[in-house]
């Protein structure tokens, strides 16, 4: 999965390379956590893992009460419309699958790189289900 979001994962978290982007790290409420810090850009729907003072996980929200819908270039060639059915046809079967009734939890999809929570827990409707949020880690 290339794309320019990829190529931040493992590296130090910098200015220059959110500016690039056109973020800012002053846009971010920074949260300490015991295992990690998040950098959470509400306004952007752009949030970013590290661990040991490295990215190691971004995350994507399309449709989050906390965030505003993200408007950034998305990962994986996914589209902000792309429904579960989409995803498969864009990014093949998934390597694992969660959520649903059962579970109580939201449907997620995952790949190599990359897992995509839907807003439905119902198998039975999840292919026209929209993305709720898209996390890209190594």
């Amino acid at each position: 999965m290339s794309n320019p979001w990829t190529n931040l994962l493992g590296t130090k978290l910098s200015a220059e390379s959110l500016s690039s982007r056109g973020l800012d790290l002053q846009w971010a409420t920074r949260v300490d956590l015991k295992d990690c810090t998040i950098y959470n850009f509400y306004k952007d729907g752009f949030s970013i893992v590290l661990i040991d003072d490295q990215i190691d996980s971004i995350d994507f929200f399309l449709r989050n009460r906390s965030f505003t819908p993200c408007k950034l270039p998305l990962p994986g060639g996914i589209s902000p419309e792309d429904t579960g059915s989409q995803l498969v046809e864009k990014l093949g079967e998934p390597m694992e699958k969660g959520g649903g009734n059962s579970t109580g939890i939201d449907i997620w999809l995952r790949w190599k790189g990359i897992q995509v929570e839907l807003g439905d827990r119902s198998w039975d409707t999840a292919k026209d289900a929209p993305i709720k949020s898209i996390t890209i880690f190594k």
